[in-house]
């Protein structure tokens, strides 16, 4: 039986990635809970519904709960609160979570412990009581956040009076050239088997959109390195470092959990949550990767849930085959998703024996058609039933068959991602 781990909370960019990184694992199976309705139950197949708050008094109750009701050996948390609750929790929680311990989950969280750890080091930015700052800009942002949240680059007096005013605030050094990512993997023996620096080129509600590879200098070894021998890691880990005004990288943050981004890697064959689980489950963990340069770019890209049950799809061959220049790939991903869900497929032909010679020349299998039917346009809707719905560009055809009935859906080529199953 797979191992299964849990992604707490799994409607993130992160958590979503990570599904792609473990879905088809032979050893572990992925499971997914959100605190509320999420991005996560369009991508999971196997989600648990009804986690409270952690903030909730009965968290670790319903949590354990759930990890007996539905076996569950490890967890994943994609927050940096989440991370310190679970391992400050570790010993009344009945599962292993993947993140460094407690104290080091909660030194990365406040940049001010950060700081004063490894203040030693060069690469630590400069930091300033309120009245020390002679000179702007100067940037300003919260001990216990993330990324570009409650940060602020301040040109002057007053609005260092204003966004001081907010709590727990940091005054830095101001850091003007280029920003870098670095995912990092160490395992049980503290020993760094992965460093991989990547540029975020640019930014979207928080989330690099686009990211490209770079070079592993000398410099952002170093620092990796550092980073690991003064700081207790394990499994995967990430920390951000900006240029300073001399092109000096500086440490803006570091963190416990999978960074947003971290498919970048994935995509050189570092599945980074795959080695941690084996990492935590004891076993050796060795890496080797594709070493080559590669970009990454992002945008919202919808998931979609209809609402409808059917049990046949019949599909048009002359609109969805024939009359394109190319096949269709989203077509044969959700042919074979289909398949998957054992939905009966059932191509609709003019003539059979032609719909053969062009499945064969373009290298498709006549079997994944339950049956070939051939049949006139205007008899379709004849055959068609509640439970079925049809694939087909012929606009003239699917007008007459919901004028007909509104309970007998059809679906354009250009739709066919409202119909893909991201959780199959």
């Amino acid at each position: 039986m797979k191992k299964r781990v849990l992604v707490l909370s799994c409607g993130s960019l992160a958590a979503t990635d990570m599904n792609m990184a473990l879905k088809d694992n032979e050893e572990f199976e992925i499971w997914g809970t959100s605190i509320y309705k999420n991005h996560g139950v369009y991508v999971y197949k196997n989600y648990i519904p009804d986690i409270p708050n952690m903030n909730d008094e009965n968290f670790i109750e319903v949590l354990n709960k759930k990890i007996k009701e539905y076996d569950i050996k490890f967890i994943i948390s994609t927050h940096e609160d989440m991370c310190v609750f679970l391992q400050k929790n570790k010993d009344k929680i009945n599962a292993i979570t993947l993140c460094s311990d407690y104290e080091t989950s909660l030194l990365c969280r406040y940049k001010t412990k950060t700081y004063e750890k490894l203040k030693v080091y060069d690469f630590i930015p400069k930091t300033y009581k309120k009245e020390e700052v002679t000179e702007y800009p100067v940037f300003v942002k919260k001990d216990n956040d993330q990324g570009a949240r409650h940060a602020y680059k301040v040109n002057n007096i007053e609005e260092l009076d204003l966004y001081t005013k907010e709590p727990n605030m940091v005054i830095c050094e101001f850091l003007p050239g280029e920003e870098v990512t670095v995912d990092c993997f160490t395992n049980k023996n503290r020993e760094l088997l992965f460093c991989n620096p990547r540029a975020a080129d640019r930014m979207l509600a928080g989330i690099d959109v686009h990211s490209r590879r770079i070079k592993l200098t000398d410099e952002i070894k170093n620092i990796a390195e550092s980073l690991n021998k003064e700081v207790n890691f394990r499994g995967f880990w990430f920390f951000q470092i900006k240029k300073d005004i001399n092109g000096k990288f500086k440490l803006l943050e570091m963190s416990t959990r999978m960074p947003g981004a971290f498919s970048l890697s994935r995509c050189l064959d570092v599945n980074l949550p795959v080695m941690a689980l084996k990492d935590f489950d004891g076993q050796d963990v060795e890496v080797t990767f594709n070493d080559i340069d590669i970009e990454a770019d992002k945008q919202f890209f919808g998931k979609y849930s209809l609402g409808i049950f059917y049990s046949t799809v019949f599909v048009d061959f002359e609109t969805c085959f024939k009359k394109l220049e190319k096949i269709n790939t989203f077509m044969m991903m959700y042919l074979y998703q289909c398949v998957n869900k054992n939905i009966k497929i059932n191509l609709l032909v003019k003539d059979k024996e032609n719909a053969i010679i062009y499945f064969n020349k373009n290298k498709i299998d006549i079997n994944l058609f339950d049956e070939i039917i051939e049949i006139e346009k205007e008899s379709i809707k004849n055959i068609l039933t509640e439970d079925s719905i049809l694939l087909s560009n012929d606009d003239n055809l699917k007008n007459k068959i919901r004028k007909a009935n509104n309970k007998l859906y059809c679906f354009s080529n250009n739709i066919i991602e409202s119909l893909i199953d991201w959780r199959a």
